[in-house]
């Protein structure tokens, strides 16, 4: 198989077929691999260089596994070269006749021979083994637009001459880490009975569908709520649940995440309550997934589930409702909350139709990243009146609408009355 070798084996090949073409017109006429402007150009033999000047990759075979590998075996694919060659002609006294009949010469015989040999690879004293590779390494002209012609020999800063250009490939050069191969297979599951087939499109892993908070009514039932706040109940909609062992919250603010041993668990509800401290949560848009037993062929298999998002909701913890008086036009509002705020999320208070920032960008100190529960918002152009109330903490308000009752109706406690100065 081919080795770093390859570049320098491909490139000695194609020297010697371009010096046969060329010999055929021009007795005299040298080869040479180097760029046109390293040519003397100014006295000896009339000359052709072969110059690389790109290196290119096959995408095709970019991922393709190295040959002779049995089934279940993976190894490193080849590196997949595509070479780049300009060919140029130099005569001493700029002669452009001999130059053009020195490219025909060369063409020609590039034109005849499509594809490298393996004999002729085998011939380069390189010691490359690239005559072994599997594809055969093919010659294709390259047609070069002005623009590329101008930025070729701007790079040479020398004078343009008559060049033609083509690529050779593909060159593989072989990895050198060694394939990964498996011992064979002897059984397959249990009794050797193979993978077993279910008529059924439905997956039998859990498989979760959304996480839905709830709180109970006056009549009894549950209603569902826009997020959860921290002591709230979730419950866990899905497939295949009755397995389910633990419940595991993330958050993208948190180092590690939360787990609750479930509720309440059928088949397709998972029930469980933000139990804790309301400092292991924090408001803002969750990740819920559980980690559940189920058994498949026969087999327990312990997988966790795909995640679904759960919003959990900040919660006013000072005295609501709130009065505040005016100081010209800014009202200044002081407020608890819970969870405490984390450095990093961003806080507002929806007063009525508008919407404040948090006075304080509180920097949190490195071995505390906690903001705390304390919040200051200055209200500019404070209209007077009552106004409903909202936090926003990571994008998550804190409830405004009372469930409990025969039907939803805003909760008259989480008002703001600014009065005048």
């Amino acid at each position: 198989m081919s080795d770093a070798n390859a570049v320098e084996a491909v490139t000695e090949a194609l020297v010697q077929l371009v010096l046969e073409g060329t010999r055929e017109v021009e007795s005299g006429a040298q080869v040479e691999a180097k760029p046109p402007h390293a040519s003397s150009g100014a006295g000896g033999d009339p000359r052709l260089t072969l110059f690389l000047y790109e290196i290119d990759t096959d995408s095709a075979l970019r991922n393709e596994d190295p040959p002779g590998l049995r089934p279940g075996e993976h190894g490193d694919p080849s590196l997949p070269l595509v070479l780049h060659y300009l060919l140029t002609a130099f005569v001493p006294g700029g002669h452009d006749v001999t130059a053009h009949r020195m490219l025909g010469g060369a063409m020609r015989i590039l034109h005849e021979h499509p594809v490298l040999s393996r004999d002729r690879l085998r011939q380069v004293p390189s010691h490359s083994d690239v005559s072994e590779q599997p594809e055969l390494i093919r010659i294709t002209w390259q047609p070069l637009g002005e623009k590329d012609i101008y930025s070729l020999w701007s790079a040479f800063q020398t004078g343009y001459r008559l060049s033609v250009a083509f690529e050779v490939g593909p060159v593989l050069i072989d990895s050198r880490r060694p394939p990964r191969t498996p011992v064979p297979v002897l059984k397959r599951g249990p009794g050797d009975l193979g993978p077993s087939a279910a008529a059924s499109a439905e997956s039998p892993f859990p498989e979760l569908a959304a996480a839905v908070p709830v709180v109970v009514g006056a009549d009894g039932r549950e209603h569902e709520q826009s997020a959860a706040p921290a002591g709230g109940r979730v419950v866990v909609r899905g497939a295949n649940l009755g397995g389910t062992t633990e419940i595991v919250l993330t958050h993208p603010l948190l180092p590690d995440p939360v787990s609750i041993g479930p509720g309440p668990v059928s088949g397709t509800e998972v029930r469980f309550d933000l139990s804790g401290p309301a400092r292991a949560y924090l408001a803002g848009l969750w990740s819920v997934a559980l980690v559940s037993t189920v058994t498949v062929a026969g087999e327990q298999v312990t997988t966790t589930t795909n995640e679904v998002p759960l919003a959990i909701a900040p919660s006013i913890t000072s005295p609501m409702p709130a009065t505040v008086r005016r100081t010209g036009t800014t009202a200044v509002v002081h407020l608890r909350c819970s969870p405490p705020v984390r450095a990093g999320q961003p806080v507002l208070l929806l007063i009525g139709s508008r919407s404040v920032l948090e006075r304080r960008a509180v920097a949190a100190l490195p071995e505390d990243p906690v903001r705390g529960t304390d919040l200051t918002f200055d209200v500019p152009d404070a209209p007077l009146g009552t106004h409903l109330a909202r936090l926003r903490v990571g994008g998550v308000d804190s409830l405004l609408i009372d469930r409990t009752g025969v039907k939803p109706e805003f909760d008259a406690t989480q008002t703001i009355t600014v009065t005048g100065s």
